[in-house]
This record gives C-alpha cells, sequence and structure tokens, in this order.
C-alpha cells in the first residue's frame, strides 16, 4: 500500500485537504520565502522520504510565478528523498498560446511544456487542455483527463429538476476548437449540436455567427467551452442566441478564470445557469455552480 503526501501551493489548496482526506494522507507543509529582489525559495516542509507525493497546482493567474514555484516545489521533494512523484496540474497556464496567431510570435504553450518537462516527475495529467495539439508539445506523455462526465452527471439531474427532455436541448459549441467537448453532450443531454463561428478583431474580443440557427428556436440552449475568461465569448454568443429564439442559456466551462471579475456582467447576459469546475479555486458565489473535479482525480491516482 502506498504512502501518499498531497502537495499544493496557491492555486489548490481546497482540492489538495478534499484529496488527501480521501486518501486517509497527509498534506504536506511546504515553505515559501520571497526575497527583496524579488527571487523566491520554496521548499517542502514535510518529510517525504519514501513517500508517494501528489503534487496538485493550476498555473492561473500570474502564470510565469506560478509555473516557476511549482518547479521549484518539485525539485525540493526529489531531492528530499520522495519515492514517486504525480503531478496534477488542473488548468495548465498559456494554453491559449498553442500557435501563432500574429507574425513574430512565440509558441508560448509549447516553451512552457518544455520548461515543466524538465521538472522531476513520474507522470503529469491536467484537465481539458485548450487544444489537442499541446499534447504533443510534450515528450513524455501527458495525461488529458476530460471534464465532461461530471458535466454530464450535472445536465441529467438539471433536465430531471426542470422536466427536460434531450429534444428540448441543443448543445452549443461556441466556435470549432470547442467542437469535441460539445460532442461528449450530444447523446446524453440534447439531440443537436450548433457551432458557432468566432471572429475576433483583436484579443480577447470576440463576435459570433451561427452556422444552423435553425436548431435554436425555442430550444434551452447549453454553451460548452473550456475556458470563461473576459466573458466576451460567452456574452456574445448568449445575446446571438436569444435573437435567434432561444428559450434559456446555460453555461458550462471546466476553467473559471474570471481574469476581469466579470460575473455580474456575465449574469446580466441573461444566462439562466453559469456551472464551472474547481480546477481553479472560486469563492462561493450565488451566480456561479463550481462541480468537483476530484473524483476525476482519484481515478487516476497511481
Amino acid at each position: 500500500m502506498k504512502d501518499y503526501i498531497v502537495f499544493s501551493l496557491s492555486q489548490n489548496k481546497k482540492l489538495a485537504r478534499e484529496l488527501a482526506l480521501k486518501l486517509n494522507a497527509k498534506v504536506g507543509r511546504v515553505s515559501m520565502t520571497r526575497f527583496a529582489d524579488g527571487e523566491v525559495l520554496v521548499k517542502t516542509l514535510s518529510n517525504v522520504k519514501g513517500k508517494d507525493a501528489i503534487v496538485i497546482e493550476s498555473t492561473y493567474k500570474d502564470a510565469h510565478e506560478r509555473i516557476f514555484e511549482l518547479l521549484l516545489l518539485l525539485d525540493s521533494i526529489n531531492r528530499s528523498g520522495a519515492n514517486s512523484i504525480q503531478l496534477f496540474i488542473p488548468y495548465f497556464g498559456y494554453s491559449r498560446q498553442e500557435r501563432v496567431s500574429w507574425i513574430n510570435e512565440p509558441v508560448s504553450c509549447e516553451v512552457v511544456a518544455r520548461i515543466i518537462e524538465t521538472a522531476g516527475y513520474d507522470s503529469l495529467a491536467t484537465f481539458d487542455l485548450h487544444h489537442p495539439i499541446i499534447e504533443k508539445f510534450f515528450k513524455r506523455s501527458i495525461l488529458n483527463i476530460s471534464t465532461s462526465r461530471v458535466f454530464i452527471d450535472y445536465y441529467l439531474n438539471y433536465m430531471k429538476e426542470n422536466n427536460l427532455k434531450p429534444s428540448d436541448i441543443v448543445i452549443v459549441s461556441p466556435d470549432h476548437g470547442a467542437n469535441h467537448r460539445a460532442d461528449a453532450l450530444v447523446g446524453p443531454i440534447g439531440e443537436a449540436k450548433v457551432i458557432l463561428d468566432k471572429v475576433r478583431a483583436r484579443y480577447n474580443v470576440a463576435e459570433h455567427l451561427v452556422v444552423d440557427d435553425k436548431l435554436v428556436k425555442n430550444k434551452v440552449c447549453i454553451i460548452i467551452d473550456d475556458i470563461i475568461d473576459t466573458g466576451g465569448t460567452i456574452i456574445s454568443a448568449t445575446n446571438l442566441l436569444y435573437k435567434q429564439g432561444a428559450r434559456k442559456v446555460l453555461i458550462g466551462a471546466s476553467h473559471a478564470v474570471f481574469s476581469t471579475h466579470n460575473i455580474k456582467k456575465i449574469k446580466k447576459a441573461n444566462i439562466v445557469d453559469i456551472v464551472v469546475t474547481n480546477t481553479i479555486e472560486q469563492k462561493l458565489n450565488k451566480d456561479i455552480k463550481i462541480l468537483d473535479i476530484c473524483p476525476l482525480i482519484l481515478q487516476n491516482i497511481k
């Protein structure tokens, strides 16, 4: 039987505590010191010798700092004699910079993947990467865990409570990149799917054109995406769906970035229900519902 110890830095403390409780394991203690010149020192204060460490840390909010802190923690755990390290990065920062969009841009996500791969871990898993190409940036295998199961369970319960059938529901992909996420819900939740074409004039500004608007009228539309950030994509899509006769609009997204704290603005778009996961730790908010990914992590612990 393995002797687990669970670590997190600043981003997934609640998730780490929940996982440790279910594994009957301790939560590792970590020291983080910031020096006057801006340098940081991260080290474990727990005895990890011979233990199997699990590290859970999303690289969110000042992602470059979170990434470097994570690298230092992994090195500290390795040097302290851990038997193994399973690394979970629930939200993978820089994942939206997975391609060159404008001349002379780097593929930042690939650079981050190379850096993280230099860290000493035995396995790496993440959730709902922004694009499948990111898996190819790693020379070692990476497990990209889908959150579709928790969303399906949630919406099945929502349908039951609201007396809805799959024929009442349309699954909406806000762009072609989110198409495979929408596909996972077509069948168990909705009978049809609509894909919106996105035209982005500049960073964080989006406009939409509907591909097939006939499917939307009088339907409950569930927009499925990986990330909610400024809310521009969601608000634009919601307004258009209502213009085309949608009965209700619901939102399901894996990663609640909310970098501009626009939850109230998003709610004003007449979105009936917003549901996200806890890949990024959220404060309690009556306007959003949070689904737990801990069971998915448990299923993938070695």
